[in-house]
């Protein structure tokens, strides 16, 4: 996954009509034409004019490396691409294009890369790990490379303090971003420039571009209020108090089921979360397709659509549905893994990594398709008769899963070939075949055949471990000691594990340790008592 710095808390969100429009409004006019480094400090009247559309993307695609190289263009005062702003009737400078930029400059000054008082304040002062992490290579990258800005006013204010960076400290005095404004009124247009600008520059991703034009609707709320647990800006502000305080408590649940514990990079645990990284570039499409999945609302391949941004007026969320769209995303999660009776614990190692300990996305949402189709059909208990069969397969033919990945493609273009493939295994092994007569049937379909059950090659000759080599071990260890349930044979995520009676506590079973096993929650809650009632039929 490639690391992106989180710059989003430098320049505040804000509705383009917030606000009512004054007497008098200069809504569309003309600002000042260029930004200096004191223009940017926390204090200064243009710095606390700026704000970004609350429809705008994160501020959290930059690399390390790309923060860097922008604040050394800035501070050396090379030529910079112009910031498009646009001026509201309340007099707000809004950022069209150009707020990476400017937040690149801003977090330079408040030395905040996502991990500073600003960053802080807007996440509640629980940033993620992953966050800290990629905000702390930041500031090691441009201090060594260009220097802190306080290195810079050190030197200023008496020169010879911080000879290393004098050059630039002169140069800093001239530096400045050019700013062109946005003529006009109407904020309708200025949303409109924003998509035409974005769009001409560097094409939106096509599930970003989806989730913009849902942005009020529950799906993507809940998606945004899950993905930052709660944290950050808040898209459900319209709602009440305690719709709020419900929403965010449902969000930290979700998030808690899917991301923690936090999957180091490279993986170095044995506790692995079942969405991967719970911050990158593609974290939030795969929790907004999984919501949708949740609700059963369609998912579409995105990259087949070739429609722009049409801007239309955005209908106030609707707190109700919202509720409801987060609650069966919670339910549905809850059923992967969890302590909740209907959780089959699903063991992420199995499911949702490769043989090199690559999170898988696609799998994610496959998984849970086929949970949403267990769930109508009413299968969970077939499929745990045959899951410890089932889950043997998957292991033992991971390279089945990223030979199926390439083929038809990631996320939302190959969740539902690999699905289908699920489907297929789980068929044949209730009608009892082997392993071999999968693998048989599997190159007999026309779907299967291109499949081939090959052992990575992961060194060669080589005298040290390589990183692959280290995950391949690491999840290979993983999996040979997992806990395993005692009624269904099928691996245990840790989060969902349960102790139950080996003899029911009505039929006398005691809570002693000799009387006790791990099991699923639903092998314990539901599929015992199955068994139970099926042995007396």
């Amino acid at each position: 996954m490639a690391e992106t710095v989180n710059l989003d808390a430098l320049i505040p969100r804000q509705d383009f009509l917030s606000e009512e429009t004054p007497e008098n409004s200069a809504a569309g006019g003309r600002g000042q034409q260029a930004a200096s480094a004191t223009d940017l400090k926390r204090g200064e009247s243009f710095f606390s004019t700026l704000r970004k559309p609350d429809f705008q993307r994160e501020t959290a695609a930059w690399s390390p490396f790309m923060v860097k190289e922008f604040v050394k263009a800035f501070v050396e005062d090379e030529l910079v691409p112009s910031v498009i702003c646009w001026q509201s009737p309340s007099r707000l400078s809004f950022v069209i294009d150009g707020a990476h930029r400017l937040s690149a400059i801003i977090a330079w000054l408040t030395d905040d890369y996502g991990d500073g008082e600003l960053s802080s304040r807007l996440y509640n002062y629980h940033i993620p790990e992953e966050q800290i992490k990629v905000a702390r290579k930041t500031r090691d990258l441009i201090e060594s490379e260009i220097g802190s800005y306080k290195s810079f006013q050190a030197e200023t204010r008496e020169p010879g303090t911080v000879p290393s960076v004098a050059n630039r400290a002169r140069s800093l005095a001239h530096a400045n971003v050019p700013l062109l404004w946005v003529k006009g009124s109407d904020s309708i247009k200025a949303e409109r420039a924003f998509f035409t600008i974005n769009q001409s520059a560097v094409e939106i991703d096509p599930t970003e571009l989806k989730i913009l034009n849902a942005r009020t609707k529950p799906n993507a709320i809940a998606a945004r209020a899950i993905v930052r647990d709660a944290k950050g800006h808040k898209y459900w502000s319209s709602f009440s108090e305690d719709g709020r305080k419900s929403l965010e408590t449902d969000a930290k649940e979700v998030y808690a089921a899917l991301f923690k514990p936090p999957l180091q990079s490279p993986t170095g645990s044995e506790e692995l979360p079942i969405a991967g990284h719970g911050y990158g570039t593609q974290t939030l499409p795969l929790i907004f397709e999984l919501v949708n999945i949740a609700n059963g609302i369609t998912v579409s391949d995105t990259s087949k659509s070739k429609r722009k941004f049409t801007v239309a007026p955005q209908e106030k969320p609707d707190e109700q549905t919202t509720f409801q769209v987060i609650s069966k995303a919670g339910r549905l999660c809850r059923r992967i893994s969890s302590k909740h009776a209907s959780s089959l614990g699903l063991h992420p190692a199995v499911y949702f990594y490769s043989s090199s300990g690559r999170h898988q996305p696609t799998s994610v949402l496959a998984m849970a398709q086929l949970m949403m189709d267990f769930e109508s059909a009413d299968r969970f208990a077939d499929f745990t008769r045959v899951r410890h069969r089932f889950e043997e397969f998957l292991v033992d033919h991971k390279m089945y899963m990223n030979q199926l990945t390439v083929k038809h493609g990631s996320m939302t273009k190959g969740f539902l070939p690999i699905r289908d493939y699920y489907e297929f295994v789980l068929k044949k092994i209730s009608d009892g075949h082997s392993d071999a007569k999968i693998e048989e049937a599997l190159r007999d379909s026309d779907k299967y055949q291109t499949l081939v059950k090959e052992k990575p090659i992961l060194t060669k000759k080589a005298k040290e471990f390589s990183q692959e080599a280290k995950q391949h071990k690491l999840l290979k260890s993983v999996l040979e000691s997992a806990i395993r349930c005692n009624l269904c044979g099928a691996r245990i995520d840790k989060k969902a594990m349960q102790l139950g009676h080996t003899i029911d506590k009505k039929d006398g079973g005691l809570a002693e340790t000799d009387n006790s096993e791990w099991q699923h929650p639903y092998c314990n809650s539901t599929y015992k008592p199955f068994l139970e009632s099926k042995k007396k039929q």
